[in-house]
């Protein structure tokens, strides 16, 4: 089975046409070859879905043929340090133990130096995407980029981080707040960032029952007229927000599609729990992306619903089926700042 990428950013729309092709071809006979070498950029919603689709992927799609640009390719010939470049390297050290070149070998045979990768690659490998998939592709395992700690991107506020824990949430919030705080960003500004990233986090563990827990990245971007936003997407592999709501008597009539039951979930109080309490998260969601201007756009089965927080436009429709639930929420860095009004 194969299927071609053709956009040059892989985001939402990307993603969408991933899964068309996915569910066209999914009964033909594996493994599956996903060539992306057409896309020069991935935003987090990108990040999170290739991710999740990869990691659920049925045996007989595996091992993955993955096609980026510059990549697959023989992991570069690892650059020494000056002290280990000696004529006469001593190949073992004191009671036999590894000598100093071997140890500095070894050590940059672990590590790809960023400057070796294309832009893609690199930004795949700043973000900690290889490590959530590399046990499913068809490549040695050194040739998968390996990132480097001491490198690192001033607009990553989140790198690809899996949680399954509450305890795991805090430790997520707590990291990202210390960037956006040395990053000079306001305190309300980054209160309401954690408070997204926290609400939809906390709903994958209490709503999605999925086993792989809830997924979620940051990163700032700049549009092509200059405004720079952040950008965040939080996910899931579990039972989708229909089903959830489906749990609530209440509700069961008023679920005929799943673009149905995401607008009704975008409603105070709308919740698989039918006692007071809860049903506040996404309402909220909307609330920050409405006072910044922002934009939220969620995926769950085949329904889709987006929201623009500058003219409170609604909108729910028909996409491809995808398993979970998935959103994206870009709020304007200025704002969140307090330099833009």
């Amino acid at each position: 089975m194969r299927i071609f990428i053709e956009h040059s950013k892989f985001g939402l729309e990307a993603h969408d046409d991933l899964l068309r092709q996915w569910h066209a071809r999914r009964e033909e006979r594996g493994p599956l070859y996903l060539d992306l070498r057409r896309a020069s950029f991935v935003d987090p919603y990108g990040l999170c879905a290739l991710v999740l689709f990869l990691n659920h992927l049925p045996d007989k799609a595996l091992p993955l043929r993955l096609k980026l640009k510059g990549w697959p390719r023989e992991p570069p010939e690892p650059r020494l340090p000056s002290s280990a470049r000696s004529p006469v390297p001593a190949p073992v050290g004191v009671g036999g133990a590894p000598g100093p070149f071997v140890r500095a070998r070894k050590k940059a045979a672990r590590e790809w130096d960023l400057r070796d990768l294309s832009p893609p690659v690199r930004y795949l490998t700043r973000m900690g995407f290889w490590q959530e998939i590399a046990d499913r592709l068809d490549v040695p395992r050194d040739w998968v980029p390996v990132r480097p700690l001491w490198e690192p991107d001033s607009n990553v506020l989140l790198d690809i981080s899996i949680m399954h824990s509450h305890d795991a949430i805090s430790v997520v919030l707590r990291r990202t707040g210390e960037i956006l705080q040395n990053l000079h960003y306001t305190p309300v500004g980054r209160g309401h960032v954690l408070e997204v990233l926290s609400e939809l986090c906390s709903n994958v563990l209490m709503h999605a029952k999925s086993d792989f827990g809830a997924i979620a990245a940051m990163q700032t971007y700049k549009t092509l007229s200059g405004a720079r936003y952040v950008v965040m997407s939080i996910g899931d592999h579990g039972i989708g927000v229909r089903a959830s709501l489906a749990a609530n008597p209440k509700f069961q009539s008023r679920l005929d599609s799943d673009a149905q039951a995401l607008g009704l979930a975008m409603q105070p109080g709308a919740s698989r729990f039918d006692v007071g309490g809860h049903g506040g998260g996404l309402p909220r969601v909307l609330e920050i992306a409405r006072r910044y201007g922002g934009r939220v756009v969620a995926r769950s089965g085949t329904g889709a619903f987006s929201f623009n927080g500058s003219t409170e436009a609604k909108q729910s429709f028909e996409v491809p089926d995808l398993a979970g639930t998935l959103l994206r929420i870009a709020l304007p860095e200025a704002r969140l700042r307090g330099k833009d009004k």
